[in-house]
């Protein structure tokens, strides 16, 4: 098993994936049949409602969860399990165009997963090297997810994020979680402002709809499809 594996079957062992998979399907759903272009909706409202309803029901439902630490970080979810640290960000091209310089709690994960020497927590002053045998390796863990904007049917990435700023994947390894191999649907726009400011609106917490994804391995490997679909686990 690979790094990806391990983290995938933790995480799925404590019922993480398939609360995480259900409210992400749930979400897009919701979204697209709120969804009126007549009374002035458009991509862009429909990106932010998914981002803010993610984090908001994400939070409510992992809060008290026994085993499991939620957070809103940057304005974005953040699940903490078993040493994992999960994020959650919107696709707005390939799964292998994202990027992680867009603020710096977006980029700390990728950097952290990439170093040798691994850090116990957030903070270097607490002693990591007391916690490397029970610190997974790479602990963070990103769903980059995206959705079509008519039919709500949602499609999402699990992987390891990697610190490309100097060229190559921005992934160790990456797999389709649930969803079709392409979604349809008008494609959201890029917004541009602040970067890592509170309140603010980004683009990466806009989903992409129409986009052709497939399953990637770049670390090695056969991807393969994980989590709950149609109310089953894999």
């Amino acid at each position: 098993m690979g790094l990806l594996d391990d983290a995938v079957a933790v995480l799925d062992e404590r019922g993480v994936l398939e609360s995480l998979g259900g409210l992400i399907r749930q979400v897009y759903r919701r979204a697209a049949d709120r969804h009126e272009p007549e009374l002035g909706d458009d991509a862009m409202s429909f990106g932010t409602t998914v981002w803010r309803n993610l984090t908001n029901l994400g939070k409510a439902a992992f809060d008290g969860v026994d085993g499991v630490r939620v957070r809103v970080e940057d304005n974005s979810l953040e699940i903490l399990c078993a040493g994992y640290v999960v994020r959650l960000y919107s696709l707005q091209g390939g799964i292998e165009s994202i990027r992680w310089e867009g603020s710096e709690a977006r980029l700390g994960g990728a950097v952290e997963n990439s170093r040798d020497g691994q850090l116990a927590f957030d903070d270097a002053e607490q002693f990591p090297e007391v916690f490397a045998g029970v610190v997974p390796p790479k602990r963070h863990l990103r769903v980059a997810h995206t959705g079509d904007i008519t039919t709500g049917e949602a499609t999402a990435y699990l992987g390891l994020p990697r610190d490309n700023r100097e060229g190559g994947s921005p992934w160790f390894e990456v797999t389709l979680w649930f969803g079709d191999a392409a979604t349809s649907g008008t494609p959201l726009p890029v917004v541009a402002g602040p970067v890592g400011v509170p309140g603010q609106q980004r683009h990466d917490e806009l989903p992409v709809p129409e986009l052709p994804l497939g399953t990637l391995r770049p670390a090695g490997g056969v991807g393969r499809t994980l989590g709950v679909v149609a109310g089953r686990r894999a």
